[in-house]
């Protein structure tokens, strides 16, 4: 929320501590993303385009997901990226440590 830009092939992942129907809103991000929920065998259950800025709708997930996955909106569609993929994190140092 309040982030007026994100980097071309950035995002933000949130991660739950189990797989739950997830619920997202636009209230105070000004700009569209695409949300991409992701269960825990690391498959996209659903992808919420495009979504509205400054919006009170719920972006559902549609299937238990454990993680949301912001990315700029188009981003889903320009990359080819659709439900039913496969995704792969990988570890990366923390400085929080």
């Amino acid at each position: 929320m309040y982030r007026n830009e994100l980097p071309k092939f950035s995002g933000m992942l949130f991660i739950f501590p189990q797989e739950q129907p997830l619920n997202f809103w636009m209230k105070n991000t000004p700009r569209s993303l695409d949300i991409i929920y992701i269960n825990a065998d690391y498959t996209i259950v659903s992808i919420a385009e495009n979504t509205t800025p400054y919006s009170h709708a719920q972006f559902s997930s549609k299937h238990p997901a454990k993680y949301a996955l912001e990315v700029n909106g188009g981003f889903c569609q320009s990359q080819g990226i659709a439900a039913g993929d496969r995704v792969e994190f990988l570890q990366v140092a923390s400085s929080l440590q």
